[in-house]
């Protein structure tokens, strides 16, 4: 897509009657310090007194979700777990499409048999993690580049990766136990043999097909979903539920796994932080997560609107 548009065009690009606004969060709705910025929020509030309806739409389970959630003005469902899980947070109504307990417990298998996998899988009421303790991850993070984030940084990772309730396994086979439920979805993160993750990913595929579907937002990592599921088809799940159509609808993200969504809505909006294929498929481009890209873009909207 031709994402460059002069400031004469900007009203044009306003001018339709939007009605919902989807987020990203990690690496759109936050910065890389895993902080939302004042300037975010009051600019959310400026979008949301224009009638403009605003969800989430994100990778994260549902408990982290919530979270930040709480600090700005969503009034529409949060879409979670890649899509999987859609959660009205005033009605405490959800719609779940759950990858079959069956192939989840396949997927474990497999990948118990990769040296160094770690899994997580998201359930209801948290996760299932063959990580034997999620804050000796945390730790090891920490030692590892200290000055990364900032101290409230840190505190933010902290609470919204950490702090989520956790059985904690002693290695991935025992993962299998404790799965009695249909997860939303099966995160495998790989070794330092990027080939292993690469073949996992191949055997699963060839095994099991359109019954699963597969995303990543993270290097070295997938999220194995029920087939057909993803952002995308989230957010059009969400849209027709509340009357809204495709053209009526704003999306704005980062990663491969905000592509589907950015193409579905009327207008998709990549971060200056996001690869250039995710830029490509977008419609507008922004500027980067730390520089408040999201912020720069809803007052571009507020203005032109």
């Amino acid at each position: 897509m031709n994402n460059v548009v002069l400031k004469q065009d900007l009203k044009e690009l306003f001018s339709n009657n939007y009605k919902l606004i989807a987020l990203d969060v990690d690496g759109t709705l936050i910065n890389s310090n895993h902080i939302l910025t004042n300037r975010t929020i009051r600019a959310l509030r400026a979008v949301k007194d224009l009638g403009i309806d605003i969800t989430i739409a994100t990778g994260r389970h549902y408990l982290s979700a919530i979270r930040l959630a709480q600090n700005i003005p969503i009034s529409a469902p949060l879409i979670s777990s890649d899509g999987a899980v859609i959660s009205d947070i005033y009605t405490n109504e959800t719609i779940y499409n759950l990858l079959p307990q069956d192939i989840a417990v396949d997927i474990v298998k497999e990948a118990s048999k990769y040296k160094n996998f770690r899994i997580e899988v998201f359930i209801e009421d948290g996760r299932i993690s063959s990580a034997k303790s999620y804050r000796s991850i945390f730790l090891r993070r920490f030692l590892k580049a200290p000055f990364k984030y900032s101290l409230k940084g840190y505190y933010n990772l902290l609470r919204d990766f950490v702090l989520i309730p956790t059985k904690n396994t002693a290695d991935i086979k025992a993962c299998i136990s404790v799965l009695e439920e249909s997860p939303a979805k099966v995160v495998v993160h790989g070794n330092e043999k990027r080939e292993d993750l690469r073949a996992f990913v191949d055997e699963i595929i060839t095994k099991y097909n359109n019954k699963i579907s597969i995303t990543s937002a993270i290097d070295n990592c997938v999220d194995v979903l029920k087939g057909g599921i993803s952002k995308a088809k989230g957010l059009e799940i969400l849209s027709k539920k509340l009357g809204i159509k495709p053209e009526e609808i704003i999306t704005v993200g980062d990663n491969i796994n905000d592509i589907e969504m950015l193409e579905y809505a009327g207008l998709g909006v990549a971060m200056g932080n996001a690869s250039s294929e995710v830029k490509e498929r977008a419609d507008y481009v922004t500027a980067s997560n730390n520089e408040d890209g999201l912020a720069k873009f809803l007052e571009l909207l507020v203005l032109y609107r």
